[in-house]
């Protein structure tokens, strides 16, 4: 009977002590997302995820390949960005030994992981899920996938990718070419109209997050053109605020490099600390806790304290 009782009291101990034991937290990185690679060797958090190829097809076949000034260090992530018009040309065997043979001629560290940015649409699903399940075979690595939100919501439409797990892209869910578009980068009210399904979504998933601008240009009600990088307080004397984020330009001049003309309208899109912070609020709800955060993107830290950051993702 002691035997009993002891082993009892055992097991409810160890039930006790996995059941209250608190999860992992979880980590953060970035994205580095341009065609020149360059880092400082000291750098102490430097980005783990590194866009090494960008591939479309328009006109004609484009492959370019990131250039990298300082070699990094570190165990990195090469990760492969790939327009839907690829699909419409090329072969899923032909890309994998395109995408593999880039790869090996790259100065990255022994990787164990691929990730491919692709958002795919029913038309081009097959050929790309072929691609992933070949590059999956012939690299011997693991592969990632980026998912978007509508992707998780209708995913017994629009498939689940062959991969080992999904990272949700967190970002870039409204229309950019909406006048009444609100913030292109992160608006939340339109995220959560995609918060379904995710209980059944059938791959693992971690977060990326923006970390990022941009000034949306709009002439005659239409919009023009988008640049990357404008803030509200770089706006020089000749821009008018008309309402919250959005602008008028009262003199054609030259702005960052660019012609403005009187008359056009300008929204500027940023992403705050608390902005990211209610992101991951309203995501705790339906998502469970993903092992990493990643932030689009390196290059714009210095907007963001990193401390502040870190804490925002550690205390999912």
């Amino acid at each position: 009977m002691k035997k009993i009782l002891a082993l009892f009291v055992i097991v409810v101990f160890l039930f006790g002590y996995i059941y209250n034991r608190p999860s992992p937290k979880t980590t953060y990185t970035f994205y580095h997302w341009t065609s020149n690679y360059k880092v400082d060797v000291n750098e102490s958090h430097p980005p783990r995820y590194v866009k090494v190829l960008d591939i479309a097809y328009n006109s004609s076949f484009a492959f370019k390949k990131t250039s990298f000034q300082t070699l990094p260090l570190h165990e990195t992530v090469p990760v492969i960005y790939m327009d839907n018009s690829v699909w419409k040309k090329m072969k899923a065997s032909t890309m994998v030994r395109k995408v593999l043979d880039a790869l090996n001629k790259m100065p990255l560290k022994n990787y164990s992981e691929i990730q491919v940015d692709c958002d795919w649409t029913e038309r081009s699903k097959k050929s790309y899920f072929e691609f992933l399940k070949r590059l999956k075979e012939q690299s011997a690595k693991k592969i990632s996938a980026t998912i978007r939100l509508h992707q998780v919501k209708y995913h017994k439409k629009t498939g689940v990718p062959p991969v080992d797990y999904g990272v949700l892209m967190y970002y870039n869910m409204s229309d950019f070419k909406d006048i009444e578009t609100k913030n292109y980068i992160l608006d939340l009210a339109v995220a959560k109209q995609y918060h379904y399904n995710f209980e059944s979504y059938p791959l693992a998933l971690n977060l990326a997050l923006p970390l990022y601008s941009q000034a949306t240009i709009i002439r005659f009600s239409k919009v023009v053109g988008l640049m990357d990088g404008v803030r509200e307080e770089e706006l020089d004397s000749h821009f008018k605020k008309l309402k919250e984020h959005l602008y008028v330009v009262e003199k054609t001049h030259y702005f960052k490099e660019r012609l403005f003309y009187k008359g056009d309208k300008v929204r500027v899109d940023e992403v705050t600390v608390e902005m990211l912070q209610e992101a991951i609020d309203a995501l705790k709800v339906v998502m469970k806790k993903p092992k990493e955060v990643i932030f689009y993107r390196w290059g714009n830290c210095e907007y963001y304290e990193r401390e502040k950051l870190k804490n925002i993702v550690e205390y999912w």
